[in-house]
């Protein structure tokens, strides 16, 4: 039986039909399992001999990413980009504002060292919020070569930010913190309020930072709420942001009358802030007094502001200021302990604290003119920013007196000094 079986396929591959459609039944199944596998063999291709990185618009990696490109001298000298402005508005200065150049969305080609790159930039608009992606790639590198790339384009975004203090603000859609800019760090020490209120401020966030294990073995939320309040041009601000800088932290300031600011994007905000950051929140009492919203077209709510706070969701080991010119405007559950710790009082400056903001400004500064015009001074009588604005505008210090002493009520220059202390032996 086998016999005549074989006898009959030889046959039939004699017939020139059979033998045909067979070998093209067999052409078209080598074809077919080519075309299936030649995805899988092309992936593990470029997986072996290239090296690629995807970095999207959603973290600031994609921004480091793109001022190294620009300082590339094919980007330099590339005739298809894009031209942005920085992020710095210069709008009613009278300046020119910086203009970026970035490659344009599109696939560009160029050589790195002994290697080819390639990055492919697009812009995805499908989405509600529009997702940009760079896709980086380099034929014939090691991993290591890519990642000490990666390392340089780090260190030369972030290279230049040591030393400042970083400040960040929602995106234009409200859903995502921005780098706005970085600014040089303040001392601390720069930072003069009665009372000891800075340094007993600075202490009590370093000490709730070092506690995140004390706070987990009970139960209690990881987070602390601060308020700062009283008159403007107290210190508010200044003393957050020297805060920030010297405790090496970031700040993320937000304004409650943005148009983009609803209760879910703000809760996302506060669950998403920036690792060691501080979240500022100036002049609360401007966008709610008691319950009621300020200004109508506000899109957040006050049960919402109050959520984001303190909510179950909210971020651990977060860091809270708010501020205030009016204490007694704000409804007691904005205040309430759990969402506010601590409160602090910034009142108007002492005779200390204008001698040593005067000695700070000009360390050359007569002792006797000095005491003479601190012995003059009534308690609380200027705020540090009106202190500051006559030492910062004088040249000499004989200048910042005379400023100083017209700021001054008529009646206390009036007045016969008191005893003054003697001047110090050298």
């Amino acid at each position: 039986m086998w016999d005549s079986l074989l006898k009959t396929l030889q046959d039939q591959m004699q017939n020139q039909i059979v033998s045909g459609g067979l070998a093209l039944g067999i052409a078209g199944a080598l074809i077919g399992l080519v075309h299936k596998l030649w995805p899988t063999v092309w992936n593990l291709v470029k997986r072996t001999f290239v090296v690629t990185a995807v970095i999207d618009n959603r973290n600031d990696v994609f921004q480091a990413a793109i001022k190294w490109l620009n300082a590339l001298p094919y980007c330099k000298e590339s005739h298809y980009f894009t031209v942005t402005q920085e992020n710095s508005s210069t709008a009613g200065t009278g300046r020119v504002p910086k203009l970026l150049f970035s490659p344009a969305p599109g696939w560009h080609l160029m050589r790195r060292g002994r290697h080819f790159m390639s990055f492919f930039r697009e812009l995805d608009m499908s989405k509600i919020t529009p997702v940009e992606t760079l896709t980086i790639s380099m034929l014939g590198a090691r991993r290591r070569d890519f990642d000490a790339m990666i390392d340089e384009m780090m260190q030369a975004s972030y290279g230049q930010m040591m030393g400042r203090t970083q400040l960040f603000t929602p995106d234009s859609w409200g859903d995502e913190w921005k780098l706005h800019s970085t600014k040089p760090k303040r001392k601390i020490d720069s930072v003069i309020l009665s009372n000891g209120v800075r340094d007993k401020i600075a202490d009590d966030v370093r000490q709730f930072l070092a506690q995140q294990e004390r706070y987990e073995s009970l139960g209690v939320p990881w987070r602390r709420g601060y308020l700062l309040h009283g008159p403007p041009g107290t210190g508010k601000t200044s003393l957050v942001f020297a805060l920030a800088g010297e405790l090496d932290m970031g700040l993320c300031t937000l304004s409650l009358t943005n148009r983009k600011l609803n209760d879910q994007n703000l809760a996302d905000l506060m669950q998403r802030t920036p690792p060691q950051s501080i979240i500022l929140l100036e002049d609360v009492d401007s966008f709610f007094q008691a319950r009621q919203k300020v200004d109508e077209k506000m899109e957040l709510s006050f049960s919402g502001l109050l959520n984001a706070i303190d909510g179950v969701a909210a971020q651990e080991g977060r860091v809270v200021f708010m501020t205030t010119n009016h204490h007694g405007l704000l409804d007691p559950a904005l205040i309430r302990p759990g969402r506010i710790d601590v409160a602090y009082e910034l009142g108007k400056s002492g005779k200390s604290e204008l001698r040593q903001m005067a000695r700070r400004f000009f360390p050359d500064i007569d002792f006797n003119a000095l005491e003479e015009l601190v012995a003059r001074y009534p308690e609380g009588t200027l705020t540090p920013a009106e202190i500051q604005q006559a030492l910062q505008v004088s040249e000499r210090w004989q200048d910042a007196i005379a400023r100083l002493r017209q700021a001054l009520p008529a009646a206390t220059l009036a007045l016969p000094p008191s005893a003054l202390p003697a001047q110090p032996s050298a």
